[in-house]
């Protein structure tokens, strides 16, 4: 008798106890991509800010890079602690950097420049036609800022893997720097990849 008063007790206690409790709900799977470069409703300012970009940075190498796209160009920020040479590319999906859409920026006797190259194996070299549409390079206490835009269209006949960036795909990523040479000859000091998708 006692053993049955004592269960009830602790059954009635332990609903007055659920009931008194507020219980989150369970959250909700969350299936929506995590995009690498996102969509945005107007064109960029290259003005060497990540402003208005709406992802978070892929980080690559050690450096953060911003993407972005408006159907039309695709929007590239770039920001790493080197003093010398840039280099931001674009392949296929999980491929190396033989065939890739590069741009290197560096300094030319003082002056911010930079060069369409392809990826020739484990090195590039220049492209016949630049597709740059605006470009802005920048370094400052030891940190270098690369910014430009870029047809979603890629030049033809230049031997690129990839003829055009569409969102809803994934590409590689690659990016190459080197600690203190502005010298696009000589061989990167930190080189990475990685794979990202598009919003479409």
């Amino acid at each position: 008798m006692i053993k049955r008063v004592l269960l009830v007790a602790a059954f009635v206690l332990s609903l007055v106890l659920l009931i008194g409790c507020e219980v989150d709900p369970p959250e909700e799977p969350n299936d929506e991509p995590e995009y690498g470069m996102g969509q945005v409703d107007q064109p960029l300012p290259i003005d060497g800010t990540n402003e208005g970009y709406p992802t978070d940075p892929l980080e690559v190498a050690g450096s953060l890079i911003y993407l972005a796209h408006d159907d039309d160009y695709m929007y590239v920020y770039a920001e790493a602690e080197v003093e010398g040479w840039l280099a931001v590319g674009f392949n296929e999906s999980g491929s190396g950097m033989d065939g890739s859409n590069m741009v290197l920026g560096y300094y030319d006797d003082g002056n911010p420049v930079y060069r369409d190259d392809v990826g020739v194996g484990n090195t590039h070299s220049e492209a016949g036609v630049t597709a740059v549409n605006e470009f802005y390079f920048n370094r400052t206490e030891g940190v270098t800022i690369m910014e430009f835009s870029y047809p979603m269209v890629f030049p033809d006949g230049e031997g690129y893997n990839v003829e055009q960036i569409l969102p809803g795909e994934s590409y590689s990523l690659i990016v190459g720097m080197h600690a203190s040479s502005d010298d696009i000859t000589t061989m990167h000091t930190n080189f990475g990849m990685t794979d990202f998708q598009i919003q479409p």
